[in-house]
């Protein structure tokens, strides 16, 4: 029986492995889109292999994206599909690097940000100095 693999091109192989490592870690669709960030309906026309609904530059990012979140494929495999799709090494370079999400945002919002925590404090206090300012002149002026 000849090698399954030979038979397929890079593309319909690296949607087979994201499809399978989707399902293996009990993803739904549109548990992937959200993390992912991609469209649900995007997801789906790439697992069904279609990729003529957005421009080669597009579906190969998103595959690379979808690839890395999943720890899918290698660099080999993601060379061969952009050579498939037509997209030029050069041309992706413009593109920033997919990034694998290591954490929830629950876990990064409870860290502390530095300097950007300290902004109601600073509002407080100017507040609060312009309101004696206020009180200070209504009282001296009669008014009160």
């Amino acid at each position: 029986m000849p090698d399954e693999t030979l038979d397929r091109s890079s593309l319909e192989r690296l949607v087979r492995a994201l499809k399978q490592a989707r399902v293996q870690r009990a993803l739904s669709v549109d548990e992937i889109s959200r993390l992912v960030k991609i469209r649900t309906v995007h997801i789906e026309r790439l697992e069904e292999g279609d990729f003529s609904f957005l421009p080669p530059l597009y579906i190969y990012s998103y595959l690379k994206k979808y690839a890395a979140e999943l720890g899918v494929g290698d660099d080999a495999l993601l060379d061969a599909c952009r050579n498939e799709l037509g997209v030029s090494a050069s041309n992706f370079s413009i593109l920033p690097p997919a990034q694998v999400v290591t954490e929830s945002p629950r876990e990064s919002a409870s860290e502390p940000r530095g300097k950007t925590r300290r902004w109601p404090v600073v509002a407080a206090v100017a507040a609060a100095l312009i309101l004696a300012v206020l009180i200070f002149l209504l009282f001296f002026s009669g008014i009160f």
